[in-house]
């Protein structure tokens, strides 16, 4: 018997995060429910043509499929049935999405109040990206910038020595998380384990 033989999961994702989520999930044997828009499903459903794409695809397999309007008055009723025989909902909409389509968390706990609730969010429910959506390449950008004003601006070493080579220079105006270790520290490292 399956891991998770008997769980039903809500899954209101798109894109890659949270359809991961519960296709680990399905693959575990619990009984997952992906509800779509009705405009089109996921984005990644025809991603590059067709109506199955290998993205898709990939995302989620053993996975059940439903369209829902959750701004309709029969699609709300449906998706709080749905609520009310589930063990967990997995969504990775924008902070405040559900809240603004009524689905809060005091109408989710009044609907069932054993239900496990994910919220895959790109910045979490505070701070002041909280609203914005999230990708992979999003959260990369933010992590390192890589525009030229950071590669030009002159930083304190360049500034107090101007006889330092040009790569010297290059290398000391570079973000920190492009910057090597030192070839001393790398030698220094190497000779250790070389020696270990």
């Amino acid at each position: 018997m399956p891991a998770l033989d008997g769980i039903r999961v809500i899954e209101l994702t798109t894109m890659i995060t949270g359809p991961l989520a519960g296709m680990l999930l399905a693959d575990l044997g619990a009984c997952v429910t992906k509800i779509e828009n009705r405009d089109g499903g996921d984005p990644f459903r025809s991603f590059r043509g067709g109506r199955y794409s290998g993205h898709f695809i990939s995302y989620n397999r053993n996975k059940r499929s439903l369209t829902l309007d959750l701004r309709a008055p029969q699609g709300k009723e449906v998706f709080l049935k749905l609520v009310r025989q589930a063990d967990v909902l997995i969504d990775n909409f924008r902070h405040g999405v559900l809240d603004r389509l009524g689905f809060g968390d005091a109408v989710l706990r009044d609907a069932n109040p054993r239900l496990i609730h994910a919220s895959i969010t790109g910045f979490g429910a505070s701070g002041p990206y909280r609203d914005r959506p999230s990708y992979d390449a999003v959260a990369q950008s933010l992590r390192c910038p890589t525009t030229s004003a950071a590669s030009t601006r002159p930083t304190e070493s360049s500034a107090r020595s101007t006889s330092a080579s040009a790569p010297a220079r290059a290398a000391a105006s570079r973000p920190a998380c492009w910057r090597q270790p030192s070839r001393s520290r790398r030698t220094a490292s190497s000779t250790t384990s070389a020696t270990a």
